[in-house]
């Protein structure tokens, strides 16, 4: 936070965009899109691959037709969805700082939103009547464990971002 106050205010009529926040936004968006349609992907893919058949457009949508498979796909999408902003929002505290090098106990608020962010997330994926409200389906530690992964991809792209010394903002 310190060199973030260290550095002169924005001109009150530049843009938000400036400076490359228009091509951090598209990127992050496209990012945090890719990869909760990767996610939805997952279950038709699964399911296809268990039966032995070829993962072929015709397949994927003929599978997409099970209820079941359409419901556990959109139950990825927006676990991902919803997970990638959480971390996404952890990694832009400091656009020019690795996470591993931010003192997170500074913003206490920021850590209790990550976790009830998080709690909510599996809330409405685990308790009974939430997950009937919602239609989503309840979740294996498994699927959990590969759903985080994917979920922290804006965070792993920070980290990449900031080794390799690329100038934001």
């Amino acid at each position: 936070m310190d060199d973030l106050m260290a550095r002169p205010p924005r001109d009150e009529k530049e843009s938000l965009f400036a400076h490359g926040g228009l091509r951090c936004t598209v990127f992050y968006g496209l990012l945090i899109g890719g990869v909760s349609l990767a996610a939805f992907l997952m279950a038709p893919f699964a399911a296809l691959t268990e039966s032995g058949r070829e993962a072929t457009w015709a397949a994927l949508t003929e599978s997409l037709g099970n209820p079941m498979i359409l419901s556990r796909a959109q139950t990825y999408a927006f676990t991902v969805l919803g997970l990638s902003q959480l971390f996404h929002a952890v990694g832009m505290r400091n656009m020019r700082k690795s996470v591993f090098a931010m003192d997170h106990l500074s913003n206490k608020l920021m850590i209790a939103a990550f976790f009830a962010g998080v709690a909510l997330q599996a809330a409405v994926t685990e308790i009974p009547f939430l997950v009937h409200a919602f239609q989503t389906v309840r979740l294996s530690a498994g699927e959990w464990g590969r759903l985080l992964l994917l979920a922290a991809a804006p965070l792993f792209a920070h980290e990449v971002i900031c080794l390799l010394g690329v100038r934001r903002g």
